[in-house]
């Protein structure tokens, strides 16, 4: 009894180990152990025997710069002798399978081959007609959805090796326009996936995502190819979070495991709870809401679309202004034009006329990142969040729009989003997404200047992420929880005071608007739902609008 005792809590003690292994790999700086104590919920002297241990046998390393532990160099070694052995067809067999019964199409596996994308495996169709794609065959690594599903995660001095041209040349789109290779880079490393519809009565398309080794390295890509015919845009990204989880359980290496795939089960109904209209905007990812009174319209972003959109409220259409670069919508100029920002600047909008140009250029040194909302202080500024397209932590900023230009107010932000301010304008609202928190710091409307932030919110890894946030004018602030089926109304405390429950599981963003100023707009995501969970929640990508009673 004793030995069998000993050795559950040898088993126990073993995947504590395991749990802080992973949260130190997760984390983008160096952790103490009081911090691996506190947000794993261990007794820190159980921490400290733990890490002592590890550290011994070379699979945590002390960092006496920052006085935290990080990864140890053998934990490498191992996996670098693991990889030797590796046997990618044996490991994406099952999953093959799995993606051909999800689609019904063939599903290709297929590895880099210096500038080459090569197939190695492959499932045929169901439909009957054999794969116009051998094993064996070579073609370049772009511009294929599964070569290019590859170069997504290369860096560009890699790219100039394969190609140096391909930084200059260009990507055709399925509605027949042609965007920079970066940019197309860029939307695919954000979706984690790309997508490839070719020309012609004869089109092929695809899907696919990126297979990383354990240095996060692309080494492979899965995916599904057919007709397009049979295969339209929508069903490519339908498809999509099936195969970006086959990439990454075929290593298991999830590369960026914020980019969530699954949400949280669609909870129970509740009694009582607000029957919300619906416009339909078939929005991938639809952010920052801004309600227009003299036209009684919303206008809102789809940032993976990406699009600049407007929509009635009185017929529950939309339709779509301008396709810019991945970006969001800011509100409006002193002159009345419509502002967004993109990846190119500070974009001025005529919306009756589709014209736009740039006002702005944007600092150094974003080139991996794209904006992720948008916030207007009192006087009218806007403040825009930016994060890493990948969503690594610690790439996040804050940036603020002036007359003079655009500036980065603050850096080495987790994945910042929402941003609102209280009716006073004397505290500003920050959402810190990967962290589950929303902050909250002093605002000097006079200078427009942040002081240092404190948490005000945090939220349980059961309710969703917070995303976007709108402040009412009695003070209190509401938040649309990714993956959460819900927006919540929190009170100045920071507490949870009101639900709504709603038939998406992805909220992204709101703001108030209407004839009474009491309509509560949210904006959805169907940003790499499966297929399952849209046959669910297929209002996911539309905009909700929910009337809020007076309280």
């Amino acid at each position: 009894m004793e030995s069998a005792k000993a050795g559950v809590q040898g088993v126990g003690a073993l995947l504590k180990a395991l749990d802080i292994i992973e949260f130190v790999s997760k984390s983008p700086s160096p952790l103490s152990v009081g911090q691996i104590a506190a947000d794993l919920g261990l007794p820190r002297p159980t921490v400290h025997r733990i890490v002592s241990a590890l550290e011994e046998r070379g699979l945590l390393q002390f960092d006496s710069g920052s006085r935290g532990f990080r990864l140890g160099f053998h934990l490498f070694e191992l996996a670098h002798k693991a990889w030797a052995d590796v046997d990618l067809r044996a490991l994406a067999r099952d999953h093959l399978d799995r993606l051909r019964e999800i689609s019904r199409e063939a599903a290709v596996l297929g590895v880099r081959s210096g500038n080459h994308f090569v197939v190695v495996d492959r499932r045929e169709s169901l439909f009957g007609v054999r794969s116009v794609v051998p094993i064996g065959q070579m073609e370049p690594l772009f511009p294929g959805a599964f070569g290019m599903a590859i170069l997504s995660e290369l860096d560009r001095g890699m790219i100039r090796e394969i190609d140096p041209d391909l930084p200059r040349s260009t990507v055709r789109l399925s509605d027949g326009r042609d965007i920079p290779f970066d940019e197309a880079m860029r939307r695919a490393a954000a979706r984690g996936y790309t997508v490839h519809i070719g020309a012609g009565n004869d089109a092929i398309a695809s899907v696919a995502a990126p297979i990383l080794d354990y240095l996060g390295r692309p080494i492979a890509a899965i995916g599904v190819t057919g007709p397009a015919s049979r295969l339209s845009l929508d069903q490519l990204h339908a498809l999509a979070p099936d195969i970006i989880d086959s990439a990454r359980r075929i290593t298991s290496n999830a590369g960026n495991s914020v980019q969530s795939i699954e949400p949280r089960p669609r909870p129970d109904p509740v009694p009582g709870q607000p029957e919300p209209l619906c416009m339909a905007a078939g929005t991938l990812l639809g952010k920052t809401p801004r309600w227009s009174p003299g036209e009684n319209r919303l206008y809102l972003a789809d940032i993976m679309g990406p699009a600049i959109l407007t929509a009635d409220p009185g017929t529950g259409s939309s339709r779509t202004l301008l396709k810019p670069d991945m970006g969001v919508l800011c509100g409006w100029s002193p002159g009345g034009d419509l502002v967004f920002a993109d990846g190119a600047g500070i974009h001025h909008l005529d919306p009756a006329t589709g014209a736009h140009r740039v006002t702005h250029g944007l600092p150094q040194g974003l080139a991996e990142s794209r904006f992720n909302n948008c916030g207007i202080d009192p006087s009218g500024g806007f403040w825009l969040t930016s994060m890493s397209v990948r969503a690594r932590p610690g790439e996040g900023a804050i940036l603020r729009v002036s007359e003079t230009g655009v500036t980065v107010a603050l850096e080495s932000l987790s994945v910042p989003s929402g941003m609102a301010w209280s009716p006073d304008g004397r505290m500003v609202y920050l959402v810190e997404s990967a962290r589950r928190m929303i902050l909250r710091a002093a605002f000097d409307p006079g200078d427009r200047r942040i002081g240092p932030f404190e948490p005000f919110a945090e939220f349980p890894d059961s309710g969703g992420r917070p995303d976007g946030i709108a402040m009412d004018d009695r003070g209190r602030l509401w938040v649309a929880l990714w993956d959460g089926w819900s927006v919540v109304r929190l009170d100045p405390q920071g507490r949870v005071e009101k639900r709504i429950m709603l038939p998406v599981p992805r909220p992204t963003d709101l703001c108030l608007g209407g004839a009474s100023g009491r309509t509560l707009f949210i904006t959805t995501a169907r940003i790499r739902l499966p297929a399952r969970v849209l046959a669910e929640a297929p209002l996911s990508g539309s905009i909700l609008a929910i009337e809020l009673a007076a309280d």
